[in-house]
């Protein structure tokens, strides 16, 4: 009779299928589901731009890839740097706060210009995963790239909000922040209205030797649609009701301020070159003071954080 030595397999703690499986020509290593879409298409392409250097790394997952671009400073927790992490993201929030308080000033845009630089810095610092290998003027390239694409992506940002929520609007030494996407109809007599002078508004208003210049202003509402405007040398009454005379004002004529419509008498500055009568220049304001739906920017915020905000 013949025996065979058995060797239990539970009682070889140094043994380890995967390995053996692994060290197998009977197992080779499967190609995985990215590698025909991904890793051969990347690999021909870094080949003809000679980015031989350029590798995909597997020190982080996905979903930290993902946070690593959209949130800055990430990449430094994602990669083991957490003390560089925290002042990234002491810096980018900061600057952020900043940026959101003197929005507007010279400060302001210092602060935006140090979030760019904090976000750029952390996918720079993540770029280095996949370029270690690559040559400094490569290297540089990159940085240089991804700068300008934080840079057009918060722009692009910025201005989507200044569309939609809100906006700086400067006059003379002041800033004013407006709120945006405010219904026309919520204005009331008083409300301190950011409105816009189109240039066919300006061309249109143009009487005689008087030329106004398209562009934007910030001045109280003093008539709604519907309301009857007197002039008259005593004062401008509005539904019979005396209210403040500004700068340029007609002394005479009455109008009713159509629907859509709402009159707010522009703080403009004269600028008087040759003989240019008064009395164009209050017909011509006259006609800019008539501001329609389309042309309302929106109102003025009573208070920006610590600051009262008034014209």
């Amino acid at each position: 009779m013949e025996y065979w030595n058995v060797i239990p397999i539970f009682q070889c703690s140094s043994f380890n299928v995967a390995s053996l499986r692994d060290a197998s020509s009977y197992y080779p290593p499967r190609a995985r589901w990215y590698t025909r879409t991904f890793l051969v298409p990347g690999a021909r392409v870094r080949r003809w731009a000679h980015l031989d250097g350029l590798r995909i790394s597997d020190r982080i997952s996905p979903g930290d890839l993902l946070l690593s671009i959209t949130m800055p400073g990430f990449a430094f927790f994602a990669l083991g740097r957490r003390e560089i992490g925290w002042l990234v993201l002491g810096v980018y929030g900061l600057a952020g706060l900043v940026f959101i308080v003197a929005l507007g000033y010279l400060g302001g845009s210092i602060a935006f210009g140090l979030m760019i630089s904090a976000h750029s810095t952390s996918l720079v610092f993540l770029e280095g995963l996949w370029l270690g290998g690559s040559r400094f003027r490569v290297k540089m390239l990159a940085a240089v790239c991804t700068l300008r694409a934080v840079f057009a992506g918060y722009s692009q940002v910025v201005a989507f909000v200044q569309r939609h929520w809100l906006m700086p609007l400067r006059i003379g030494e002041q800033v004013v922040i407006i709120r945006n996407g405010i219904n026309a109809s919520s204005i009331k007599r008083g409300d301190l209205v950011a409105y816009e002078i189109s240039e066919d508004r300006a061309a249109a208003a143009q009487i005689g030797a008087v030329h106004l210049r398209s562009g934007f202003g910030l001045d109280p509402v003093l008539a709604l649609p519907g309301d009857r405007i007197r002039f008259a040398r005593e004062g401008l009454f509005v539904n019979d009701h005396r209210e403040v005379v500004s700068a340029y004002m007609p002394r005479g004529g009455e109008l009713v301020v159509p629907e859509h419509v709402w009159f707010i008498w522009p703080s403009l500055v004269a600028n008087m070159h040759g003989g240019v009568s008064e009395s164009d220049i209050s017909a011509a304001m006259r006609q800019i003071a008539l501001v329609p739906e389309d042309q309302i920017v929106g109102k003025a915020f009573k208070r920006w954080f610590f600051l009262t905000q008034s014209r």
